[in-house]
């Protein structure tokens, strides 16, 4: 890996302060034969110092990287950028200091998760099939993989254990959106989960018509997912049960979003909807252009933002649906015919500034009150129809997005963080509000995870160290519990001495947890 960073960094948060304490351990990776270095640190890290000590006795050397001359000072300048062997597929989750994108490029798929300040290259965790989107949530990565033959996966953030890895009978298509101790995730072929974000256990399943590609938004114990069988569909998050569900004109394949009662979504046909929460009574509609429509809209300040696939921005009055304004982003790479890039990217909304990508290859900023282009990044690789469409994330300053093999940390001009709901609801990668937001207050530690693991249907062997119970996944375990070298049976590596190590801090997170829980108590 390569990766490039600013040598003169803006002043980081304590958080971020942390992450720069961290030790580095060396893995080789079982799939491929290819050396990638690790960095495990604190925060919640801190408590696993004296156990990843343990790590660093044995670590390799630190990913290298070369360093620009000019520190970033204003937006759209570069902090860092992050380079991978596989493109990119998911938007950026950043969480406590840490990046996670999932990226694929046959046969080769791999989560990252790379050091928000710094742009070092942290953990490259194998995977079976490509990644949809990442979740993180009470210190858990959470992922879906997409296509035949995929799991739901959990890692503890820590120590990067396979805390899991589950088959889905029904491929996931869309981000396992958690809340509350819950996945909720939708299939190719039309069936929405909730599962146990503990053991993966089925809580209950609804199914559709058609495939689900709009990510689920959980708002107020209701849980909101469009579908390409033309309907926006309201379901109780407890039970399953459907509340109402909406009719539109075309497929579903925005992700929705909610703000004061009302559920706003796109669709295919080109319009805007703004739907009741409570009943599903159409409360406006905005045409678009007449066009395809896959960008999830954020509401920030009263305002719904979203893009289109003429290369169109708009701002929409969330109230009653009247035009605020609409901006031709990529007017310059329109060709005769007056057909330009596509939006497909979900904007994302910070301190006054919206931030999209468009299929161009340039990320904008814009200006939230009159839409006027405020700068603009050159990636200078325009993306293709078939490629992934990257929707920023902004954190402390820094907006994150990644583009084919590259990961951008990319001064943002602002000093806070992405506060539209997008990010409210962790659609489409988010930061640490919605991991706080949707964090269970009762989760359970990593030991008795394990134990609920093990006793799920009386699997308690098929189920050590990731295994999924029916013999897929998973390494072989040794006698003290730490898990041998060898590789799974879905080619995943073993955790071998890492694992062992990883075992080991866990081991002091447990009792450190422990002790900080009976202190609170």
């Amino acid at each position: 890996m390569k990766r490039h960073a600013d040598s003169e960094k803006h002043p980081a948060s304590p958080r971020k302060d942390i992450h720069k304490q961290a030790q580095t351990r060396e893995r080789i990776d079982a799939s491929e034969g290819i050396q990638s270095r690790t960095v495990s640190g604190p925060t919640r890290r801190d408590v696993l110092k004296s156990g990843v000590g343990v790590g660093g006795a044995i670590a390799g050397i630190f990913l290298a990287g070369t360093v620009s001359a000019t520190a970033a000072t204003n937006g759209g300048t570069v902090e860092w950028t992050y380079e991978a062997d596989q493109r990119a597929r998911t938007a950026p989750t950043v969480v406590d200091g840490v990046v996670y994108v999932g990226m694929s490029d046959q046969p080769s798929h791999r989560l990252h998760a790379i050091d928000a300040d710094t742009g070092d290259g942290l953990e490259e965790i194998f995977q079976s099939r490509p990644i949809n989107e990442v979740t993180v949530v009470n210190d858990i990565v959470f992922i879906a993989q997409d296509g035949g033959d995929a799991a739901v996966e959990a890692y503890d953030a820590v120590t990067n254990e396979r805390l899991y890895s589950v088959d889905m009978e029904h491929a996931p298509s869309t981000q396992p959106t958690v809340s509350d101790g819950i996945i909720y995730l939708g299939s190719d072929d039309g069936i929405v989960y909730a599962l146990d974000a503990w053991t993966a256990e089925r809580e209950w399943t609804f199914e559709i018509d058609d495939g689900v590609n709009s990510a689920p938004v959980v708002s107020d114990g209701t849980v909101y997912v469009g579908c390409n069988d033309e309907t926006l569909y309201a379901i109780d998050a407890e039970t399953g049960d459907e509340e109402w569900s909406f009719e539109a004109n075309g497929p579903i394949r925005s992700s929705p979003t909610v703000a004061d009662g009302t559920v706003y979504v796109g669709e295919a046909g080109g319009r805007l909807l703004a739907v009741d929460a409570a009943d599903g009574q159409l409360e406006w509609e905005y045409q678009l252009q007449p066009t395809n429509v896959s960008s999830s809209p954020t509401v920030s300040n009263g305002t719904v933002y979203i893009g289109d696939w003429e290369g169109y921005m708009y701002a929409v009055d969330a109230e009653d649906g009247t035009e605020e304004w609409t901006t031709n982003v990529t007017d310059e790479a329109r060709d005769s015919s007056g057909e330009g890039d596509k939006v497909r990217s979900s904007p994302t909304v910070a301190e006054g500034t919206v931030f999209v990508f468009s299929d161009d290859g340039y990320l904008y900023a814009l200006d939230a009150d009159s839409g006027s282009v405020a700068w603009r990044f050159d990636t200078e690789t325009p993306i293709g129809i078939m490629r992934h469409a990257p929707s920023p994330t902004v954190v402390d300053g820094v907006v994150y997005f990644a583009n084919e093999t590259t990961v951008y940390a990319v001064n943002a001009g602002v000093s806070g963080s992405g506060t539209g709901t997008r990010m409210q609801y962790g659609t489409l990668g988010h930061h640490d509000v919605w991991a706080e937001t949707a964090a269970a207050a009762d989760r359970p530690s990593l030991e008795e995870i394990e134990q609920q693991r093990e006793s799920r249907d009386g699997r308690s062997t098929d189920t050590e160290n990731g295994g999924t119970g029916d013999g897929v996944g998973g390494s072989e375990s040794d006698d003290d519990g730490t898990g041998g070298a060898e590789s799974g049976d879905d080619g995943s590596p073993g955790p071998g001495a890492v694992g062992a190590l990883a075992g080991l801090a866990g081991v002091s997170y447990l009792l450190a947890r422990r002790s900080s829980e009976e202190g609170t108590r």
